[in-house]
């Protein structure tokens, strides 16, 4: 729970992610804002362990300040950092095993019993992910999430193509057709001015005179009989939608009407990329020559309204766009950073569906690794691993100290079992057990992820001799 001023408002914003609480707290201190950016990298690269790494780096930082005060140069603390870092992942990468449903432990993960996610909304999410999944992995890209406050979580749904806030051109528009081709297109459904161009130099206005009535008909027609070879260089390549960049004018737009085209206009660059790549549709920039094979497909388009608000939906092959709704704006925004997260891990399983045990088993086994390894060592870069087994066991001491359990008793006895070997027992409310037993466990991804950010960012703040602040310049000079 983060409570801040806005204004002359206090407010309270209750959340577990790490980074949202480092976004309120506002910090200024050059290193804490270097930790804080390698939070939101963590999240968005891994979807999870932000918190473990925080503490982590937080621990191995408090050892190699410890180490510098006995005159131990960060040159060689980094050396033996890395050396720890290395046979850490090695450590990970050997105890990794493919066990258990994957997808439904990153819903538990992400979910973490706060009974966000919904039997129908997992459903959904796993759905979403099959749909997005293209070489081996999951394209990010083809997952949309659109929120909306103001109705119950089980309201969410989700919808099988793209959602964009538009709506028809034309009122006299069908409000849905199926299975159609698509087109998508750059320019603007209009006839500009006549131009003349002459070799050399450049272009000159046609200044248009009517002498009598009947050339204002004449004049009318044919731009009526150009405005329609518009509207037929779209019925030519079988197109029943069109979306477009730019304005489609009020004549062309009539014309579409009268012949069951489904139109929209001025449709953002996101959401022109959205149907075409749901679609397979190609962008176009010169109508005329516009051909079938830069046509998409379509099986439903549709108009719908959401709280007031138009949108059109494509659904398509490709694609999925998860609606949230919620009854507040924070509830809403809460659930859709769980959600974010699960289609990160989503991903990562998809890579990778190795998984390592939880509970802060894994870090125990790497500290109890890295002391027998400390020993291979002559210099004092042995310090500096030991060290660096010391900064995994916080991890530990954290979830026991989250449990209300004392570290001085639980700790001792987590060192014992992995110094005999047993590898498997972690941190639970009841102080040790085994986590494999519990089916606690995380996805490989995340921890290598934790390891190796810890130490890069480790490494970049020990090699910075000084900082020094610059006042920002004004936005706005004072005028004289």
């Amino acid at each position: 729970m983060v409570t801040f001023t806005r204004g002359p408002e206090r407010v309270i914003k209750v959340t577990k992610d790490a980074v949202e609480m480092m976004q309120e707290l506002e910090v200024q201190y050059p290193a804490i804002k270097t930790l804080a950016e390698a939070a939101k990298i963590q999240r968005e690269q891994a979807g999870d362990g932000v918190s473990t790494m925080i503490v982590i780096l937080a621990a191995i930082l408090r050892e190699s300040e410890t180490l510098m005060r006995k005159k131990i140069h960060p040159n060689v603390i980094l050396k033996g950092y890395r050396a720890a870092a290395v046979e850490a992942l090695a450590v990970v990468e050997k105890a990794a095993v493919v066990r258990g449903d994957s997808r439904r432990q990153i819903l538990d993960i992400a979910d973490c019993g706060r009974d966000l996610l919904t039997p129908k909304l997992r459903s959904d999410l796993m759905e979403a992910c099959d749909r997005a999944a293209s070489q081996g992995g999951i394209d990010l890209k083809r997952i949309g999430i659109l929120t909306r406050s103001g109705a119950a979580v089980s309201d969410s749904r989700l919808v099988r193509g793209v959602m964009v806030r538009k709506t028809k051109v034309n009122s006299s528009m069908p409000d849905e057709v199926r299975d159609v081709k698509v087109a998508v297109v750059n320019k603007t459904f209009d006839n500009k001015p006549m131009e003349l161009l002459m070799k050399g130099k450049g272009p000159f206005n046609v200044k248009l005179e009517i002498t009598g009535a009947e050339q204002m008909q004449l004049f009318k027609n044919e731009e009526r009989r150009m405005n329609d070879e518009l509207v037929d260089a779209v019925e030519r390549v079988g197109a029943k939608v069109v979306v477009c960049r730019a304005k489609i004018v009020p004549q062309v737009a009539d014309e579409m009407a009268r012949r069951g085209i489904l139109a929209f206009e001025i449709v953002d660059q996101i959401g022109m990329d959205d149907v075409a790549a749901a679609t397979g549709a190609v962008a176009v920039s010169d109508i005329k020559n516009m051909e079938p094979k830069d046509l998409g497909y379509a099986t439903l388009v549709r108009v719908e309204k959401v709280d007031g608000i138009d949108y059109f939906v494509v659904e398509a092959a490709k694609g999925s766009t998860i609606l949230l709704r919620g009854s507040s704006l924070e509830d809403v925004k809460e659930t859709e950073r769980v959600v974010k997260n699960v289609i990160r891990l989503m991903r990562n399983d998809a890579r990778d569906k190795r998984t390592v045990l939880g509970g802060a088993a894994m870090y125990m086994q790497i500290a109890s690794r890295l002391r027998d390894y400390s020993f291979e060592f002559d210099g004092k870069e042995q310090v500096a691993v030991d060290s660096f087994a010391n900064a995994m066991e916080q991890v530990a001491v954290c979830l026991i100290r989250n449990y209300g359990l004392r570290w001085s008793v639980v700790l001792p006895m987590l060192r014992s079992y992995h110094a005999k070997g047993m590898h498997n027992m972690g941190v639970s409310e009841a102080g040790c057990a085994d986590m494999d037993e519990l089916d606690v466990r995380e996805n490989i991804y995340t921890a290598k992820t934790v390891l190796a950010r810890s130490y890069e960012v480790t490494s970049l703040l020990l090699r910075v001799d000084e900082y020094f602040y610059v006042k920002e310049l004004p936005f706005v000079h004072k005028q004289e």
